[in-house]
């Protein structure tokens, strides 16, 4: 007898046949063939794709066998080297340490959480530099969209050029020789040095990029040439700005290779070739063109320390801060000299040269900075990078001609060392003519009044944005406070002036409807506080009367008649009565004897100047020497002995408190109030 095999029913322990059965799943009507079906596709077709995969690897293995057989031959030859010098390094003691102290942390609880993040932060610094790295700034340098900024006079002539432009890329030998070396004087005086790039060199070079400064001192690593070439021209991180970390490390990454890679002479045609020159001037072949007309190849001593110079201040304006680059071209022809690239004769030579340098285009307006103060009035009209704009003032060039001519007879008289300012404006407070006599105007806030005043016509690419052929009037008293004002501002010494006992002559009038004002700079009291700023006012107005004759009074009648009107006389006074009749005002006249800076004797009478309050001394002898037998004329102020006193058309009040030679009284005019601010603002007399 043959005994059946023992069987349970599904879903049954076979260890407990005594537990009732399970009932079956539930399976949903219609749904239980179709799910089981296509559960059965999927599988047949993932167990396909597994067989062919197998297949392709076994095929793939069999064929790049002997490749891997032939390269790991050489690894099997230095595998025992490499096991020696492993096991000796696991030897060592200090590796023994490190490995049981990994053992110990990783038998506690938080150690191989430790461990876990120390690898992330790992991962994160290395996706980080490779970041880094992806994002390097090309070394040809940023681009930049060539623009051209126009400012013309009333009758459309161009009186200056601003915008941006960059040269073409040079090698060093299509560079002129003093041009590299002043170059080199004034950005890496020890380029040429020997330097060695091991392990302490490219430390040397990361604690330099992590720092916001360049060491002025000799290098350690790397030249400060790159990296400053880096840094400024590739990077475009301008002297004290906050850099992120990746810029830090993008500088690092970039100085190391060029240091690796090129060699000084293509480092130093990179960084010629991305210098700023001046604001908007990129590249040293765009400089020469633009400054000097020239090819860079063809540059002198002279024009190299000028364009080194600018490279030292690259916000500089090479045609309106003419003494501020010259300055730094003799810094530069001093380092030369240092260098030995020059012997001391020839930098005497180059200096005296310097002094007469000046790129071209510069005029008397360029120097004023009245140009740039319309344009910083004018961006928010042109808006962000224009193609081309052309703005128009109201500078009128006859005008300007007269006031240069006037101002180069009148420092011809003064002697060497004078320096003459001329300010002319019109009946709506717009600039007319001007001449900076020393640093030109700063943007404040009388400044950038007097430039909107000028603005009178906007253009941009092709197409007008403002037009303004009319502009109401200022009041009188306005326009003689901003007069003040920037005649207070261009009378401050140039950048690197040496004359610190300099005086200061004033003298404001009117001629027509024009405000004219002049100052005269000098160190002596003859030739600055005297009487050259009127004679250079009264060189203006004859010009002046001789170009634009007024007409006869008789074509004046013509001319009413023929329009049919009739000139009316002057008008009559209103009746009063007897009794309210004002006593006569009786005015003095003569030559004044100067007993202080606010008080006069004038016929007998002491005069206190309105508005004054005096100093003897050393100001005094001065105002004496100022009035120097001039006549004086003296108009009642309003209280006991307080007179209003001119000398020709100039109130001697104002000019006191404009030479700081006294305090405004309290309750003073505000024309006496802003004369005394400018002498405040300028440090002069009792202000110092």
């Amino acid at each position: 007898m043959v005994a059946e095999p023992m069987t349970t029913q599904p879903g049954r322990d076979w260890l407990d046949l005594a537990s009732p059965p399970h009932p079956p799943p539930e399976v949903p009507d219609g749904a239980g063939p179709a799910r089981v079906s296509a559960s059965h596709r999927i599988g047949a077709q993932l167990a396909q794709v597994r067989a062919g995969a197998a297949r392709a690897g076994s095929a793939a293995a069999g064929y790049l066998a002997p490749a891997m057989a032939a390269a790991a031959v050489p690894l099997r030859r230095v595998a025992p080297a490499w096991q020696g010098a492993a096991e000796r390094v696991g030897a060592h003691p200090l590796a023994v340490r490190a490995a049981g102290a990994a053992r110990r942390a990783g038998d506690l609880p938080w150690g191989r959480a430790l461990a876990l993040t120390g690898l992330a932060g790992l991962g994160a610094a290395a996706l980080f530099l490779v970041w880094c790295a992806a994002t390097l700034p090309p070394l040809s340098g940023p681009s930049h969209q060539a623009r051209t900024l126009t400012v013309q006079a009333e009758d459309g002539t161009p009186i200056a050029r601003r915008g941006t432009a960059r040269g073409q890329a040079l090698t060093a030998e299509a560079v002129a020789p003093a041009m590299r070396q002043a170059f080199l004087a004034a950005q890496d005086p020890w380029f040429e040095d020997p330097y060695r790039l091991d392990a302490a060199g490219i430390a040397a070079v990361i604690g330099g990029a992590l720092r916001d400064t360049i060491s002025d001192g000799p290098r350690a690593g790397s030249p400060r040439l790159t990296q400053r070439l880096v840094r400024r021209d590739l990077i475009g991180a301008a002297p004290g700005d906050d850099r992120s970390l990746a810029d830090r490390v993008r500088e690092a990454m970039l100085v190391l290779w060029l240091q690796a890679r090129e060699d000084r002479p293509r480092i130093l045609a990179r960084a010629l070739d991305l210098a700023p020159f001046g604001a908007g001037l990129t590249g040293i072949d765009a400089a020469a063109r633009a400054l000097f007309g020239k090819e860079a190849a063809s540059l002198g001593t002279a024009e190299a320390a000028y364009l080194a110079g600018l490279t030292l201040a690259p916000d500089l304006e090479p045609d309106r801060d003419v003494a501020a680059a010259r300055a730094r071209g003799r810094e530069v022809l001093d380092a030369m000299v240092m260098r030995g690239s020059l012997s001391a004769a020839q930098a005497a030579e180059a200096a005296q040269a310097l002094d007469g340098l000046a790129p071209t285009g510069t005029s008397p307006v360029t120097r004023s900075g009245v140009p740039d103060l319309v344009l910083a009035e004018a961006a928010d009209r042109i808006g962000s990078a224009p193609r081309e704009a052309v703005v128009r003032t109201t500078l009128d060039r006859d005008l300007q001609a007269m006031a240069e001519k006037a101002v180069e007879r009148r420092l011809d008289a003064a002697g060497r060392g004078a320096r003459a300012g001329l300010l002319i404006l019109g009946p709506d407070g717009a600039v007319q003519a001007v001449v900076a006599g020393g640093a030109p105007l700063t943007d404040t806030r009388a400044a950038r009044r007097a430039a909107a005043a000028s603005l009178r016509y906007l253009r941009r690419d092709g197409r007008p944005v403002y037009d303004r052929l009319v502009a109401g009037p200022m009041p009188a008293a306005e326009r003689r406070t901003a007069l003040l004002g920037l005649l207070a501002d261009l009378a401050r010494p140039p950048e690197g002036a040496d004359d610190p006992g300099v005086r200061d002559g004033l003298f404001v009038g009117t001629t027509g409807d024009l405000l004219v004002g002049a100052v005269v700079s000098a160190g002596s009291a003859e030739n600055g506080a005297g009487d050259g700023p009127e004679a250079l006012f009264q060189d203006v107005v004859a010009q002046l009367a001789k170009a634009r004759p007024a007409p006869p009074a008789a074509e004046a009648r013509e001319g009413a008649r023929e329009t049919g009107s009739t000139p009316r006389s002057p008008a009559r006074p209103a009746w009063q009565n007897p009794g309210e009749r004002s006593p006569p005002v009786a005015a003095l006249r003569g030559v004044p004897r100067v007993i202080d800076t606010g008080r006069l004797r004038l016929d007998g009478q002491a005069v206190r100047l309105a508005g004054v309050e005096g100093q003897g001394g050393a100001y005094a002898r001065e105002f004496r020497q100022y009035l120097r037998r001039r006549e004086v004329t003296c108009q009642p102020a309003g209280g006991p002995e307080v007179y209003r006193c001119r000398a020709g058309e100039q109130d001697l009040s104002e000019v006191v408190l404009f030479n700081g030679a006294g305090r405004a009284a309290p309750g003073a005019p505000p024309e006496l109030q802003a004369a005394e601010a400018n002498a405040k603002a300028r440090k002069a007399g009792v202000w110092q």
